[in-house]
């Protein structure tokens, strides 16, 4: 069996967690996503939080370039803080669906820099000082922004399940969404 080199593996996994992250967001519509859950901000929150999350750490931090946001319209005026971004997912004006063509493009530059990058960048200093991490090597500022996607992709699951629909997505609808 032929050995894949690590950033190979993790530019799977950034596409398989796309997957379920697009997956959970099926049957989200206006209402759902707005929807205040008593804890947690609401969806379109959280789904703002990990796109612009992701699109920090892969292209600012890792990539050394502009981010998306700078070059389409994000569905927001005003990028949510990278942290105590609670209260910005409860006043911002979103647009959903401009937020999905963000997110779509997000995910095509994660892509993008994963296929033109080396197992050199695992170890390459990242300064996350700005966001109380100090500094880390490229193997971390890759976890955190998977990790991110990740735990908010289960926060949107659970606020789903509380207006009664399905949350992670059945594995054919995986096979689908992206």
């Amino acid at each position: 069996m032929k050995s894949q080199s690590a950033v190979n593996n993790l530019r799977f996994m950034f596409e398989q967690i796309h997957g379920y992250l697009e997956g959970t967001m099926q049957n989200v519509d206006e209402a759902v996503a707005r929807y205040e859950p008593g804890g947690p901000p609401p969806i379109l929150g959280q789904f703002a939080h990990l796109i612009t999350s992701e699109d920090w750490f892969i292209n600012v931090k890792l990539a050394n370039r502009a981010p998306v946001m700078m070059t389409t319209n994000p569905g927001f005026q005003t990028p949510p803080p990278p942290t105590s971004w609670d209260e910005w997912a409860r006043s911002e004006v979103v647009d959903l669906n401009a937020l999905r063509a963000y997110a779509h493009k997000v995910y095509e530059a994660t892509d993008d820099f994963l296929a033109l990058a080396d197992d050199t960048l695992l170890d390459e200093p990242v300064d996350l000082t700005e966001v109380g991490m100090g500094h880390v090597n490229g193997a971390a500022a890759l976890f955190l922004a998977f990790a991110n996607v990740a735990l908010h992709t289960g926060e949107i699951s659970a606020i789903k399940g509380l207006r009664g629909l399905v949350g992670y997505p059945v594995p054919d609808v995986v096979e689908t969404a992206v």
